[in-house]
């Protein structure tokens, strides 16, 4: 019988300053039940202006390439110069407040899925505990059991914890022009599937551990919805986007005016509520299209 064929599976981390040691250690578990004839190789990109403390040790330890950029990529351009710089025939790419639910099997299962799926999506899982906003909305939304997320796989995309071939990434790579946070990977869930690419999903959750004060992720969230309103007059999103679809039928009666009209009148207070306390998903999601519907959308087209 003839040699099994090796593979090479690139680990690409983008942080922000942030403490890798638990993920790296995570990994490191992982690697003991790696099938024989994958290896690995681990690289980070930190956009944080100083030099993560630990980079010296994590580098001795873990093998782990760091990769320093003092000056800022943005978060699309990060995990495109940590593919480039990868060697691997395939790409898994974790954020750094990642942290892997089963780090025995979680390596393994990725190896496994990727040798018939040029694409695999993990899924995002959430500590008990926690009251927070982010954890509050994360746990409702995206929590996602694979068979639910296969229904609709590529509006169901996440570039939190997932896999893809090195050579599939190369050619659809993340849009540089979004800088800040929020919808890259819906963009590039749906570039996904302009070019046809299959996208499968598997149970192989990793823990978000974000941290953020509830003001923290309500200005996340702003910026997320401005992104995405970017995206949209430029024609690079198109109504498989939850939000967006729910937007395009206020256009289409009317009631949009209405919306600018309550968003003078409303957001203020029930961003006051959320940062307050109260953990309504529905306030959330209404906070979010009045966020929306205060700038003036001119639906763009597409320039395939």
């Amino acid at each position: 019988m003839g040699a099994s064929i090796q593979n090479k599976l690139s680990i690409c981390i983008a942080c922000y300053g942030d403490d890798l040691t638990a993920l790296l250690e995570a990994i490191e578990k992982g690697k003991e039940n790696l099938p024989s004839n994958w290896t690995l190789e681990l690289i980070a990109g930190d956009q944080h202006p100083e030099p993560a403390a630990k980079a010296n040790a994590w580098e001795t330890q873990f093998s782990l390439l760091y990769l320093h950029h003092p000056n800022g990529l943005g978060r699309g351009n990060n995990r495109n110069t940590i593919a480039r710089a990868s060697t691997g025939d395939y790409l898994l790419f974790l954020d750094a407040d990642a942290l892997p639910v089963d780090p025995e099997q979680f390596l393994t299962n990725y190896c496994t899925a990727l040798i018939n799926a040029d694409v695999v999506v993990g899924g995002t899982a959430y500590k008990s505990g926690s009251s927070s906003l982010r954890h509050t909305i994360g746990r409702r939304k995206e929590v996602i059991p694979a068979h639910i997320r296969i229904r609709k796989p590529h509006a169901n995309f996440s570039a939190f914890n997932f896999a893809i071939a090195r050579s599939v990434f190369l050619k659809h790579s993340f849009d540089e022009s979004l800088k800040d946070y929020g919808h890259e990977d819906t963009l590039f869930g749906q570039e996904l599937r302009y070019a046809c690419k299959t996208v499968t999903h598997i149970e192989n959750a990793a823990y978000h551990l974000d941290d953020d004060s509830d003001a923290e992720f309500l200005d996340k969230t702003d910026g997320a919805i401005d992104n995405l309103v970017w995206l949209i007059r430029e024609g690079k999103i198109d109504e498989e986007v939850k939000l967006f679809a729910v937007y395009r039928k206020l256009q289409r009666t009317g009631a949009v005016h209405l919306m600018k009209v309550l968003r003078i009148l409303l957001a203020r207070g029930i961003r006051a509520l959320l940062v307050g306390g109260l953990r309504s998903v529905l306030l959330y999601d209404f906070y979010k299209l009045l966020r929306m519907s205060g700038h003036a959308i001119k639906i763009g087209r597409r320039n395939f």
